[in-house]
């Protein structure tokens, strides 16, 4: 795990952004967790790991800046965070870069909403049909990746 962040923190230099030591803080929470993150576990977190309090803000602030990076997708239907699975693989530089406002690459994210497991899907072809169906409709998007909730093969047995 610390070549591969190293690999973010190495990214987001290049990006010319600034990681402080409170974003490193959260990006080695994050890196530690499975499933959906919540902001209020990273924030527990980082109040176990401080000397003094930690304002709920100043997590979110970090949370959104991973973000923003490409390591994270805010999903705002299971009020969280997801690990992106391309992050997770190490694919590259390519995956963890994004221009202006638009994602850095396109997802299907599915949640179990028993025990919270992620399964990230970029299917590619199907991606195709939904961008040309919403250009179709003058629709601008603003996140490309949707959230699908159900049961995991394993809560299922």
């Amino acid at each position: 795990m610390k070549n591969f962040k190293q690999k973010i923190l190495e990214q987001a230099k290049r990006n010319g952004v600034q990681v402080t030591a409170l974003r490193e803080q959260v990006l080695d929470i994050v890196l530690q967790q499975t499933g959906v993150i919540k902001a209020y576990n990273v924030l527990s977190h980082m109040q176990q790991q401080s000397d003094g309090a930690v304002a709920p803000p100043t997590a979110y602030r970090a949370l959104d800046f991973w973000a923003d990076q490409g390591v994270l997708h805010k999903v705002a239907a299971v009020n969280g965070y997801v690990l992106c699975s391309h992050a997770q693989h190490e694919c590259g530089s390519h995956c963890h870069s994004r221009s202006g406002s638009e994602a850095h690459h396109s997802a299907f994210i599915l949640v179990c909403t028993e025990c919270g497991e992620v399964d990230e899907q970029t299917l590619s072809g199907e991606w195709q049909a939904l961008r040309a169906g919403v250009a179709s409709s003058g629709f601008a998007l603003h996140e490309e990746h949707v959230v699908l909730t159900g049961i995991c093969k394993k809560c299922q047995k």
